[in-house]
């Protein structure tokens, strides 16, 4: 299937409005995108259901949407998020972060390339597919839009916790890849070490225990509870000591620490034993806290599931791995993985940035390709 002209003018439209609509999290409210999706773009009359189911977090309404196509008994779901990540201060971008601008081919943009370019091209394939009689008779493909995802994939959990995901024979989630075929995501474990020591006077310090020392000696022990293992898609698990809190003033022996620690990792790195190790550090002098405040499994997808093969084969992409986490991680049990890939526009190493954009034909061809793929892979 190829995309019309006026197809690619409908499509250019919704990325501009999915753009200028701010959806920055915090505060990550999603209700005018979802209204606007359901009022212009998934119209009832056109054969489209659509299902608003609003959650709240931080004491936040947040909206996420359903919009389902077909009367088969298998699903394929077709997943995006609608918050974006803080635009920052508006005057270091070139264009104004909500304007949309296109210029030299390029929607510029908070969001353009994650993931409202991406969204765009699921919009592109459920209205392609809208028209596919023998599709939609066998298959059920349902858009599941989530808010959250940049903070705590909430909207995701949701869904899933709704059940979702029941009958799942494929899941496509249009993360900006460059239009390179993830295959496989990184899980996720964030924890805090709370180290206590003793507070003594500056000028006395052998009366105290130092609880900043305490956390800097038990450093090199966090790395060796990763595993050596390596993955051919995702390399090796990683940490990142992001955040140090202690002390209180200079002269001062602070009784108080903390290390806020991101680990990465690869299906082979098992979370629990991780964990487990991490309970086995010890301090010479201070007493030691453990608290695991998020965590997410590593997810690896089959490369010989069909519509994977085909993917690759009609866009002469390669595979790769992400480093970090997206919606897969609510929607994916990793005890019994249902077939995923990520595939959209937008390079990733652009977002989360200053000038993001997303290259409008990439968004064209990103529709075109999750189409055909999903037409020969399930109606030869």
């Amino acid at each position: 299937m190829k995309l019309s002209n006026s197809l690619k003018e409908k499509l250019f439209y919704i990325l501009k409005r999915l753009i200028q609509i701010p959806t920055e999290n915090p505060p990550g409210k999603t209700k005018e995108i979802v209204n606007f999706l359901v009022d212009e773009v998934f119209l009832e009359d056109e054969g489209f259901h659509n299902e608003v189911i609003s959650h709240i977090e931080n004491g936040i309404e947040l909206h996420n949407l359903v919009t389902k196509i077909g009367t088969g008994k298998n699903k394929i779901f077709l997943s995006g998020h609608f918050d974006v990540v803080p635009a920052g201060d508006p005057y270091k971008w070139i264009y104004p972060p909500f304007s949309a601008k296109l210029v030299n081919g390029k929607v510029h943009g908070r969001g353009s390339a994650d993931m409202k370019g991406g969204l765009t091209s699921l919009i592109g394939v459920m209205k392609l597919l809208n028209s596919d009689t023998t599709f939609l008779n066998n298959f059920e493909l349902v858009f599941l839009g989530t808010a959250d995802e940049e903070t705590g994939m909430s909207g995701s959990f949701k869904l899933a916790e709704r059940g979702y995901m029941n009958n799942a024979e494929l899941l496509i989630i249009a993360e900006p890849t460059n239009l390179n075929i993830g295959i496989a995501e990184k899980g996720l474990l964030w924890v805090t070490l709370k180290l206590y020591g003793k507070s003594a006077h500056g000028s006395m310090p052998n009366e105290g225990i130092n609880a900043i020392e305490g956390a800097l000696k038990i450093i090199p022990q966090l790395y060796e509870c990763l595993d050596k293992k390596e993955n051919t898609i995702l390399g090796r698990s990683t940490l990142n000591i992001g955040k140090i809190i202690g002390g209180t003033k200079i002269n001062i022996v602070p009784d108080y620490s903390e290390l806020e620690v991101d680990f990465r990792l690869i299906p082979e790195q098992q979370q629990e034993a991780l964990i487990n190790k991490l309970k086995l550090i010890e301090s010479e002098s201070c007493s030691i806290e453990l608290e695991i405040t998020k965590d997410h499994p590593a997810l690896q997808s089959d490369l010989n599931y069909p519509f994977i093969k085909n993917l690759e084969k009609i866009s002469n992409s390669k595979y790769i791995g992400l480093s970090y986490a997206t919606d897969a991680a609510q929607y994916v049990d990793p005890n019994n993985p249902i077939p995923f890939v990520i595939f959209g526009p937008g390079n990733p190493n652009s977002i989360h940035k200053i000038n993001e954009c997303v290259s409008l034909e990439n968004v064209y061809k990103a529709t075109e390709l999750l189409t055909n793929a999903l037409l020969q892979t399930f109606i030869k």
